[in-house]
């Protein structure tokens, strides 16, 4: 299995660097290809979020390198994912609470991690970014720990009072700035006609799912520069809608099918 890939990033119209950071990263490993994306949001009231965000993508990146081969190799490959993961994102807290600490300023970051590997995915999320399956229909994978998504929970707001509710940047677990950390893990089954979408918070304010949907079907998926062009429409409609914060996504579409491995490039 191949990964066709595209994302897109923009630091939208607040003042500043932008403090998103993405990654990806496929290779052939144990006889098999397993590829990684993620999406890393810099905590914007904090110190240096671009610093952050970026600590922790290199943190995946040299996971995915050192830690991951081994981690195939076990017959119980699923435990042990989520063993080095807990252990990958401890230490993560605890060196960048440490830095926030030495500065005198907190410093944190939102965290979401997607592997896919053995026919599955299996992702990794702290925060508020977002993973979800597009095929005929969308579905969110993740849930966001957020103040307002607890509302929701607790039956206190609506989902629609919740996407305009003030507090709906309020987190509850981010990666550096959370003294006891509670990563969630999902799993599934990779579909082969389907497209797998990360994103930051700032990705989703002003676009609906409806046109997520429509506009990032497989369909028109259907090669990189495809897929790039569907995820630059989305970032500027967020633009245009008013979106102040940055705005960042990325989309990977499982390759299996004779011919997609070749059409990296197409339209």
């Amino acid at each position: 299995m191949h990964y066709l890939f595209a994302c897109c990033t923009d630091a939208g119209k607040r003042k500043g660097p932008n403090q998103d950071s993405l990654l990806f990263k496929e290779a052939s490993c144990k006889g098999e290809r397993v590829a990684l994306a993620a999406v890393c949001d810099g905590m914007g009231g904090l110190w240096k979020g671009e610093l952050a965000s970026a600590s922790m993508v290199r943190a995946f990146s040299g996971w995915f390198e050192r830690s991951l081969p081994g981690i195939l190799s076990l017959p119980s490959m699923e435990n042990a994912l989520l063993r080095s993961w807990d252990r990958l994102l401890a230490d993560m807290n605890e060196r960048l609470e440490a830095c926030g600490s030495r500065k005198r300023s907190p410093m944190g970051t939102t965290a979401t991690a997607m592997l896919f590997a053995r026919g599955g995915y299996y992702i990794a999320h702290v925060g508020d970014c977002r993973a979800y399956e597009i095929g005929g229909q969308i579905r969110q994978l993740t849930k966001d720990q957020t103040l307002v998504q607890r509302e929701v929970e607790n039956g206190r707001l609506t989902r629609e009072e919740a996407e305009r509710d003030a507090r709906r940047n309020v987190l509850l677990q981010c990666v550096g700035a959370s003294g006891e950390l509670c990563p969630a893990y999902e799993r599934g089954t990779v579909r082969e006609d389907a497209v797998y979408v990360l994103c930051c918070d700032g990705f989703r304010h002003h676009v609906r799912e409806p046109e997520m949907l429509e506009t990032l079907a497989p369909r028109v998926m259907n090669g990189e520069k495809a897929m790039k062009r569907q995820l630059a429409a989305l970032v500027a409609l967020n633009q245009k809608r008013g979106e102040q914060d940055n705005i960042s996504v990325l989309a990977v579409r499982p390759a299996v099918r004779k011919g997609y491995a070749g059409n990296r490039d197409g339209d």
